[in-house]
């Protein structure tokens, strides 16, 4: 073959190898983006009611989860069948936990969050997104047939997540939380489930009486964090790509603290700072773990501010760091 014509025909020869390839991973891709809208549809649209297990460190509890939704909005109650009473209720953005136990408030909001994921579909998959995706085998859960979902992230920043959607309906039955292997970190997933049930008010309300948090999240209307700085003073100075703003607002503990609260999230990852009046015996800066949640808390002047999110390390340090620097000069002006 000429010289001049072999890297032709070799440009060639690749480009036609690769088509079929091309063409398959965005056929998957839609696919999966197809399971993710047929998910939010569910949650937003099914009444349930189920038992759940939920796996972290080795240890195993039991939760209650009852679900409507209908012309009047989401309405919900989690609680604990074994060990401390626990109970979250949300009503609409409404949210109430009430803890019996001394389980951080942090795990419990966290696994409020799980069973409602909201997922930027259009933007996953996409050359500028954070995680790449594929689709799994089937399985059975719950005595259920189930889609695999898999999202894997392209940085340190995020887990992954591994989802089983309910073949008819689209209802997430299973999800794991995965580090940057694919290995478990978390499992919460249906042992029993009930799909497209009546759901009596009486069966939405709580058993506990005393609320340990209880706060108001307001949309920011998807415009950016820098829109909503009015909130509060305390912004971070940079972001891991593809989070922004998207809940902040304000709320008190069952002692009256007040404290100011921002959500961000990427769609599936999500991290919130918290800032509230600093105690006389606050620490001025440390890091620590509850299973796969990382809290930053940080001692700025006469407030604590916290960043917790079930997040990697990195992530709540990157913010918590530099959100101590914005908080500085911005009092400095």
């Amino acid at each position: 073959m000429p010289r001049v014509l072999a890297p032709v025909c070799l440009v060639a020869w690749l480009a036609a190898s690769l088509m079929p390839i091309s063409a398959s991973a965005e056929m998957e891709s839609k696919e999966v983006r197809h399971w993710l809208d047929r998910m939010a549809r569910a949650v937003q649209t099914l009444n349930y009611r189920g038992t759940l297990v939920h796996w972290r460190d080795g240890q195993m509890d039991t939760l209650r989860i009852i679900h409507r939704a209908d012309e009047n909005g989401i309405r919900e109650r989690i609680y604990s069948l074994d060990g401390d009473r626990r109970e979250i209720l949300r009503d609409g953005n409404q949210v109430r936990c009430m803890l019996g136990g001394d389980e951080p408030l942090v795990v419990q909001s966290q696994l409020a969050a799980r069973l409602m994921p909201n997922i930027p579909v259009n933007r996953l998959g996409s050359p500028e997104s954070s995680y790449r995706m594929s689709l799994g085998e089937q399985e059975r859960v719950a005595g259920m047939v189930t889609q695999v979902i898999e999202i894997m992230p392209r940085d340190e920043f995020r887990y992954g997540y591994r989802f089983w959607l309910e073949q008819q309906t689209g209802m997430l039955l299973r999800s794991a939380l995965l580090d940057q292997s694919g290995q478990e970190l978390q499992q919460l997933s249906f042992v029993t489930v009930e799909l497209g049930v009546p759901i009596s008010d009486a069966e939405l309300e709580p058993a506990l009486s005393e609320v340990s948090l209880e706060a108001t999240l307001v949309d920011s209307g998807g415009q950016g964090y820098f829109r909503s700085r009015h909130h509060s003073d305390w912004v971070p100075a940079r972001l891991p790509a593809n989070f922004s703003l998207v809940k902040s607002g304000a709320g008190s503990t069952a002692d009256d603290t007040s404290f100011e609260h921002l959500v961000f999230s990427d769609g599936l990852a999500s991290f919130s700072i918290y800032v509230e009046p600093a105690s006389a015996n606050a620490e001025s800066s440390r890091i620590e773990a509850i299973g796969p949640v990382h809290v930053f808390t940080g001692l700025m002047g006469d407030r604590l501010i916290t960043v917790v999110g079930e997040v990697p390390r990195a992530t709540v340090e990157y913010i918590g760091r530099d959100l101590q620097q914005v908080a500085l000069n911005q009092e400095q002006r």
